[in-house]
């Protein structure tokens, strides 16, 4: 640890000592350098203090404090709350091994089955004789070290029941032996057996009387579902506004007992919307363990369903699932994830989803299993609110007051669950680790899919597998416990190593790369101190004919916007007229904003986009216009680069004053002179160990110079025949010293 950090904890083990929270993370640092720097009063408080803590929040005596409080012990350290703890648990083990099952043996029993039942009491007496031994050391010890303590006279007392039992039990022993011995045949003396029976009711009653001593495990009261509810994190409009229908149905539920009657019943039948991961699912097992807590149901159980269990493929198929997961949900409720699934807004004939919502319908308000189960309906929130506005008999069913729509988790909320689930797997997130956590969710955070819980849920999995893949079994106990910033760092995902630098030509572009780059830069320092900052367009139009480097640009463009933290992915999603015109009305809007969806938090490149500037009846203006109207929804998250030759681009610009106001940037590309070409030829072939001496490279560049309209690609493309060229005259030749890495002008020249 960093002596400034050393400093700080130490400061902070008084203000922890004396009741505020522990940072157990903190702790768990600092018990680890004590212990490698030989601090041992530093240790002995760090531990106590672990040591302590994790007693609150475990209540059970777990491997890793079990080896605290044994570190403690060694050093003679061990507080007499944790002394007390741990005979509890010891007096515990010792109280199950005390709950014997003695025999019963009866004077008409076989010979042979008497000898077996006083052959397992001397067994039994021998095993339990140990037992008591090692618990009365253990109680002798106890009471030197808790001789302040309270609980002094209830040791004295056990350990005086403990010395009686052991008496008796020898006693047993010893009667065990001599109603053995007293056997003749069938039969043994009526006096020996007498006394056996008299001793066992003894030790019974010994034993008996140690336990009554001996403490139990408190059991774990289980919290009702309104509890649970409050335990979970965030959802506080949603916990206000479930407990409100719970006294209200509270309310309801007395005045029956009190003899008014109502005539119409409040609906039970439920509507939860929100994005993945808010609590959907888990807020309807709460719901169906409240109706069941007030008597509403028969049962607390959730049968889920969605589409594929519910919808058949042929005629009558559907009905008979529907009916069936009714059927399962009697008593309890029928929770329905993704219900607008259900009826799909381009269903065919063939499709029958609006036979399910039918059956289903028809199943709650009559035949014998209305208001026998109730219906909880799941999904995002548009799609439900256009689910349910489309199926009347249906939205009927579920009142607007019963429509619950759960928001998303604030950062802090997110970091919360993230120390939960933590928890819940024996580790602690140091701060840094927090700080990281809270990275991976911004960067994870690019649009309405954003899974929530279950993405904290995913990247603390993520975490814990890197923790143990780092260490294997080489990792120290208090690290075990530990996640750190490390643990959370993920490697940059780079999709090409060039730089624009290394890039022939291009000036223009490199020039506007730049001045992009300084602007994101020097805005982001504005904001840090507190100044207004000027809008960053970073919508771009790159002109220019084939092979001029747009593409290549755009993916360096991305990279940049990543690197500058002004995308989170720095992805890019490249498209064309086919990805998103389609030929039916209403498709390319889904096709365009199922594009636009992908590329969030990246690059949207669209190749050629010209070629949407279709005629009146055309679709590619319906992919403008939703691109158009796309583009301001997502701000930040989304980047789109139109790309293609320079008239037809210009003149698509122009033709939509929408795409004109927010395609402010333009970019050309201007062809590459024969120079240039030669040196893209050269730098691509010397990625692949491949030289030229000047009289290839002339041949290479009269070869260029009479292919038409000859670009980049052009001059890769002439690389790429020169090496088969070569393999191929290679391959013929016997000469043993001909030169591997070379190209000759003949390579360059001559055709396979």
């Amino acid at each position: 640890m960093k002596q400034i950090q050393v400093e700080q904890v130490q400061t902070d083990l008084t203000n922890w000592e004396a009741g505020e929270k522990v940072n157990e993370a903190a702790l768990l640092s600092y018990a680890h350098w004590s212990r490698a720097t030989q601090h041992q009063e530093e240790l002995i408080r760090s531990l106590r203090l672990l040591a302590t803590h994790r007693l609150k929040q475990k209540e059970t005596m777990d491997p890793l404090l079990n080896r605290w409080v044994n570190e403690l012990e060694a050093m003679n350290a061990l507080p007499p709350e944790l002394r007390l703890f741990q005979l509890n648990e010891q007096l515990r083990r010792s109280k199950q091994a005390l709950q014997v099952d003695w025999p019963t043996l009866r004077e008409t029993d076989y010979a042979s089955m008497k000898v077996q039942i006083l052959t397992e009491y001397e067994s039994k007496t021998s095993a339990l004789l140990d037992q008591l031994d090692q618990l009365h050391d253990e109680v002798e010890t106890a009471k030197s070290d808790l001789r302040d303590s309270e609980w002094r006279g209830q040791l004295e007392n056990l350990f005086e029941a403990i010395i009686e039992a052991m008496q008796e039990v020898a006693s047993l022993e010893d009667d065990t032996a001599s109603l053995l011995a007293s056997m003749q045949g069938n039969y043994f003396s009526r006096e020996a057996f007498h006394r056996f029976g008299e001793r066992v009711a003894l030790v019974k009653e010994r034993l008996h009387t140690i336990c009554e001593l001996l403490p139990d495990r408190p059991t774990e009261a289980r919290s009702s579902a309104i509890e649970s509810l409050e335990d979970m994190i965030g959802l506080d409009d949603i916990k206000a506004r479930v407990k409100a229908w719970y006294r209200f149905l509270l309310f309801q539920k007395e005045r029956e007992k009190a003899g008014f009657s109502s005539k119409h019943q409040p609906s039970l039948h439920l509507v939860f919307t929100g994005n993945p991961g808010t609590g959907k699912t888990t807020l309807a097992r709460l719901m169906a363990e409240i109706y069941f807590e007030l008597g509403l149901l028969g049962r607390p159980d959730l049968v889920e369903a969605d589409r594929s269990s519910l919808v058949g493929a042929y005629v009558g198929q559907t009905e008979e699932q529907v009916m069936n997961k009714v059927k399962e949900a009697e008593g309890g409720v029928l929770f329905i994830d993704e219900a607008y699934a259900l009826k799909r807004q381009d269903a065919s004939g063939s499709d029958y989803g609006q036979a399910a919502i039918d059956t289903l319908v028809a199943a709650m308000t009559s035949g014998e299993y209305a208001g026998k189960f109730v219906v909880i309906l799941a999904g995002y929130p548009e799609e439900m609110r256009h689910f349910l506005l489309a199926n009347p008999g249906l939205r009927s069913r579920f009142p607007e007051s019963n429509h619950y729509e759960l928001p998303n988790y604030r950062d802090e909320e997110l970091v919360a669950i993230g120390e939960k689930v933590a928890q819940e797997n024996n580790y602690v997130l140091t701060e840094e680790a927090k700080r990281s956590l809270l990275a991976r969710i911004d960067r994870e955070r690019v649009d309405s899919t954003f899974g929530n819980a279950r993405t904290v849920h995913n990247i603390l999995l993520d975490a814990m597998f890197k923790k143990g893949s780092r260490f294997g079994a080489d990792a120290p106990l208090d690290e075990m416990a530990l996640l750190t910033e490390e643990d959370f760092d993920q490697p940059d995902d780079e999709s090409s190593p060039t730089s624009l630098d290394d890039l022939v030509g291009m000036e223009d572009a490199k020039a506007q790369l730049a001045e992009i780059e300084a602007l994101i830069k020097i805005q982001k320092k504005r904001k840090a101190l507190g100044l207004k900052t000027a809008p960053v367009q970073l919508h771009v139009t790159l002109t220019g004919n084939s092979g001029t480097g747009k593409t290549t640009f755009a993916y360096l463009y991305a990279q940049m916007l990543k690197r500058t933290g002004y995308l989170k992915r720095g992805h890019v999603n490249v498209v064309s007229r086919a990805d998103l015109v389609s030929g039916y009305v209403g498709q390319t809007a889904q096709k365009t904003k199922a594009a636009i969806r992908d590329a969030l938090g990246g690059v949207l490149l669209i190749d050629e986009a010209y070629s949407l500037n279709g005629g009146a009846n055309d679709y590619g203006r319906e992919a403008i216009d939703t691109l158009v109207d796309e583009m301001p929804k997502h701000g930040e998250n989304l980047v789109v680069v139109l790309a293609g030759y320079e008239g037809p681009m210009r003149r698509l610009i122009e033709s939509n004053p929408g795409l004109s106001s927010r395609m402010k940037r333009t970019i050309h590309f201007a062809d590459y002179t024969q120079e240039q070409l030669v040196d893209i030829a050269k730098n691509y072939a010397s990625q692949f160990g491949y030289v030229m001496e000047e009289d290839a490279l002339k041949a290479l560049a009269t070869r260029l110079q009479d292919i038409k309209h000859a670009n980049a690609r052009t001059a890769l493309s002439v690389i790429d025949e020169s090496i088969a060229r070569q393999s191929y005259r290679l391959v013929s030749t016997e000469d043993e010293n001909v030169s591997l890495q070379q190209l000759l002008v003949v390579d360059i020249k001559s055709k396979l």
